[in-house]
């Protein structure tokens, strides 16, 4: 038995109002009467001086005090067990994220899932309709209020869990809103816990509907590749590997190590307690754009998690060009110093179409159009398309951070800087002031056209900014700022993730070959593309052709350590748990349904209130 409504519990107070009542003596009526001899004793009750008397046995009282059990009962909402949908509209969620990939005996439990969801839909009885979601990266909504079972079962078969982590969060929110505008609606949630949270706020919190959890797994044994890095050494290239066990036994097994073209290099063995970690360092393996790694458990729940791919991290200098038509020395002597980068110092533009840079530093001149590369801008002197130039205005106010939080000013201090005068600019979508010296900004800095531009507006010879502490660390904080980042990896990233993969400038085509073989075009421009991972794990290859040759850089995508561990847990929505037992001690929700009986209460009510009044009625 459940109490879906404890909080009405003080309802009860109205039995001691109905029994203090029935105490109380009852008002005296005077009455003709042939003779007093039989109201002897009722006399002696009407000249007692007390306002109480005895409670005697009654009937009406008997009958009020069990209307009163049933109105309080049917306030508490008490619910039993259903193995069937007991709402009019049920709102069905299944979670597809990645920990229903792990193997219950011979299926997974998304198909356990889809299995369940299947004999909830044949259940539906006449009048019975179904909301259908599913609590993947995003909770949509693939049927809404269907009575349709046919339809509904087609949408569960063609459900599959993905290789990342579900928004449960928004999953209930969701489901519970809904619930909560439909009136005579419960909410069943199918999956298997991992990874997910209690709700606590929103308009899941506020359902007080019937909520029911059905657990999909029971499997917590599972060892996954946590971290597998590597990098080039004095002989050959190190790797680092981490294993993670999230069991409850003690396990063991292998790793294998590969390169690219799926060749041996290197194996080991390993050993590890409940909960426990192992690292494992692999020496001078064979040079390799990429390595894999590959872990054999003796008990393993889920299998996505044991390979994962490498890609060595060695970093790499980028090009910079300085045009400068009159020189400038402090500027130079900054770009020698810092960042990581090799500047070449020009007076004029090329003539031809000049060698792909990383980055364009541009001193005393505007181009016509931006380069393929990331630009650093200093007094800008004429207007252009994509330079909104008013003019120059002499500076009578000291210059003042606007955006001291910013990472471009980290450490600069703009107390003891003058400068004279400053380009005056137009207001330029997608770049933010950093500096300000009254109304006039000196410093911009944001993306034009996928491109990172930095624009300082003064000449370094009209201020003192170069004879400062604050310039060394402002040219640091900008070139690092604009540095390319493609002699670095790209990067692992997981499922579902918006990823910044930094583009070659200058390379005149792009292709990107997903770990199924499939390729596909960018035409992205500017310095960055960002793009949107797919669920598909394994190894990505971006290939750029340039004037050079082709330019081939890796990346992995893998799936989340959230995702690894996937020991059942319980859910439960706003404050109503649904307790139970799994294996090993653990709480969980009940998978049996809940049928509420506060309907059946209050008819029942009503008929002993008919008889109450049929028995007053007859002077009982």
């Amino acid at each position: 038995m459940q109490w879906m409504a404890l909080g009405n519990l003080w309802f009860a107070l109205i039995i001691p109002a109905i029994i203090v009542l029935y105490l109380l003596k009852r008002k005296v009526e005077d009455r003709v009467v042939p003779s007093t001899l039989l109201w002897q004793r009722t006399l002696q009750n009407w000249e007692a001086v007390r306002p109480w008397e005895k409670l005697r046995r009654n009937l009406l009282l008997i009958l009020q005090l069990l209307i009163a059990c049933l109105l309080l009962l049917a306030l508490l909402r008490p619910a039993v067990p259903t193995d069937g949908i007991s709402t009019d509209h049920t709102v069905l969620v299944v979670d597809t994220s990645g920990s229903m990939l792990a193997k219950e005996g011979e299926v997974t439990r998304m198909e356990r899932a889809v299995s369940t969801a299947q004999g909830l839909v044949e259940q539906l009885g006449s009048g019975q309709t179904m909301t259908l979601i599913e609590a993947g990266r995003e909770p949509n909504v693939l049927l809404s209020k269907s009575d349709d079972k046919q339809a509904l079962i087609n949408a569960l078969q063609e459900l599959s869990a993905f290789p990342g982590a579900a928004d449960t969060n928004a999953a209930y929110s969701l489901a519970g809103a809904i619930a909560a505008n439909e009136p005579g609606s419960g909410v069943v949630w199918i999956g298997d816990g991992s990874g997910e949270r209690k709700l606590e706020t929103g308009a899941a919190s506020s359902f007080q509907g019937p909520f029911r959890f059905m657990q999909m797994g029971r499997t917590r044994e599972n060892t996954a590749i946590g971290v597998f890095v590597t990098q080039p050494a004095a002989k050959g290239v190190e790797g680092l590997l981490r294993l993670d066990h999230y069991g409850s036994q003690p396990t063991r097994g292998t790793i294998t190590i590969f390169d690219g073209e799926n060749k041996l290099l290197d194996t080991d063995s390993f050993s590890m307690e409940a909960g426990g970690s192992y690292t494992a360092s692999f020496q001078a393996l064979p040079v390799s754009p990429v390595y894999r790694a590959v872990i054999e458990p003796e008990q393993d729940g889920l299998a996505e998690d044991n390979e994962m791919w490498s890609v060595p991290f060695a970093v790499g200098k980028g090009k910079a060009v300085l045009l400068s038509p009159d020189g400038n020395r402090f500027l130079h002597q900054a770009l020698q110093t810092v960042g990581n980068m090799d500047v070449e110092t020009i007076q004029q533009a090329p003539q031809q179409k000049a060698e792909a840079s990383d980055l364009w530093i541009y001193d005393g001149i505007v181009p016509d159009k931006l380069p393929d590369a990331n630009v650093l801008l200093l007094a800008p002197d004429r207007k252009t398309n994509w330079l909104p130039l008013q003019g120059k205005r002499e500076l009578e106010q000291q210059p003042k951070a606007v955006a001291q939080d910013d990472a471009l000013l980290k450490y600069v201090d703009w107390r003891d800087v003058h400068t004279a005068a400053s380009a005056e600019l137009d207001e330029m979508p997608g770049m933010k002031t950093l500096v300000r010296a009254g109304e006039t900004d000196l410093v911009r800095a944001g993306v034009i056209d996928g491109r990172r531009v930095v624009i300082i507006g003064f000449d370094l010879h009209e201020s003192d900014l170069p004879l400062r502490p604050a310039f060394p660390i402002l040219m640091q904080n900008i070139v690092t700022w604009l540095s390319p980042t493609q002699s670095a990896p790209i990067g692992s990233a997981h499922p579902g993730e918006v990823l910044s993969i930094p583009l070659t400038p200058g390379a005149s085509e792009r292709t990107m070959t997903y770990p199924n073989g499939q390729k596909t075009s960018i035409t992205g421009e500017g310095t960055t593309w960002m793009m949107q991972v797919p669920d598909e794990l394994g190894l990505y290859r971006l290939d750029e052709v340039m004037d050079s040759g082709q330019q081939t850089r890796y990346f992995a995508v893998q799936m989340s350590e959230t995702e690894s561990d996937i020991m059942p847990k319980a859910q439960r929505m706003g404050m109503e748990p649904q307790a139970g037992q799994l294996e090993g001690g653990e709480k969980a929700a009940s998978s049996a349904g809940a049928m509420e009986l506060t309907y059946w209460l209050a008819a029942l009510a009503l008929l002993v209130l008919c008889v109450e009044w049929r028995v007053y009625q007859r002077g009982y």
